[in-house]
């Protein structure tokens, strides 16, 4: 089958799995480099992770009084992680698209000279 371009869509749907999975794979290496290399990084991943655990902490003492708060914290967890990763995906992306676009610019402007 093809679109209105004239491409196969089967191929174009493999091509664009193919490209996610790398990128998936790519912003997750990054990351994890930069949890290690990048001492900034680490500072915040290390006091993120001390504020959850004490929202942790202050959620099991006040089970009792406040029994939703646990799964509230629990949850506000997992969706930020899943915005910083959602964030450093789309920012890679960008950078694919400006690259691309600063290699035609630079080219363009070698053939003027």
């Amino acid at each position: 089958m093809f679109d209105e371009n004239g491409t196969r869509v089967g191929l174009r749907e493999t091509l664009n799995q193919a490209f996610d999975q790398y990128v998936f794979i790519r912003v997750d290496h990054i990351l994890n480099l930069a949890g290690t290399k990048d001492a900034g990084y680490s500072k915040t991943a290390r006091e993120v992770s001390a504020a959850l655990d004490r929202l942790l902490a202050l959620a099991r003492a006040l089970k009792t009084q406040q029994p939703e708060m646990t799964g509230l914290v629990m949850d506000f967890e997992a969706l930020t992680a899943l915005e910083s990763g959602q964030a450093a995906e789309i920012a890679y992306r960008q950078g694919l698209r400006d690259s691309s676009r600063l290699r035609q610019e630079f080219m363009t402007l070698l053939q003027q000279q």
